[in-house]
């Protein structure tokens, strides 16, 4: 086991006091803070997805949370997507990260049909927090010319959520994979 990783799925107990949804709840923004170190050290794994650019490792799984740190190549974006009904909460480990912004329009009753629009962008510093409360406001996440290692906390697992296409209008489920798995699991 990674030097520190033993600690986790005792800390990531404590987080479950934090599942009030509150974006700023100091628990889980100092939980992320004091991992960054942790996640920022953990190899990356020697396999991943062909068709992206970072890597997804399980850190953490049970009923409430799920725990995962993901390595981005330079230069690489996720697709723009929801979390699946979970809270979300993301912390910059290493280097920095830009967010691009959307929120979804549409009622999301038509099935493969959503009507997002941009909504801004930030760029995330190393231990700069993002979260996400509801599956109307998306993400995509982008790395500049340089790595970057990035912490993430969701409010119960998972298993599948959406990623979508602003220029098509359309959305599309996808299943939720990881590329290493760093902890034995309940």
């Amino acid at each position: 086991m990674i030097d520190g990783t033993a600690r986790i799925p005792e800390l990531a107990r404590n987080l479950s006091r934090a599942r009030s949804g509150d974006g700023t709840n100091a628990e889980v923004v100092g939980w992320l803070r004091a991992m960054s170190g942790i996640a920022a050290a953990l190899p990356q794994p020697a396999q991943r997805n062909p068709n992206r650019q970072y890597t997804r490792t399980l850190l953490h799984r049970c009923d409430e949370f799920e725990i995962l740190v993901l390595h981005w190549q330079p230069g690489c974006a996720s697709s723009i997507h929801d979390h699946g009904g979970a809270l979300c909460w993301l912390s910059v480990a290493s280097g920095d990260m830009r967010v691009e912004n959307y929120v979804r329009r549409d009622a999301g009753a038509t099935p493969g049909y959503a009507q997002i629009a941009f909504d801004g962008r930030e760029t995330l510093a190393a231990g700069a927090v993002d979260y996400r409360q509801d599956d109307l406001h998306l993400h995509r996440c982008i790395t500049g010319d340089a790595s970057a290692i990035s912490l993430h906390v969701y409010a119960h697992p998972i298993d599948r959520f959406h990623c979508f296409d602003e220029r098509a209008q359309t959305c599309s489920e996808t299943i939720s994979t990881y590329d290493a798995i760093l902890t034995a699991q309940p």
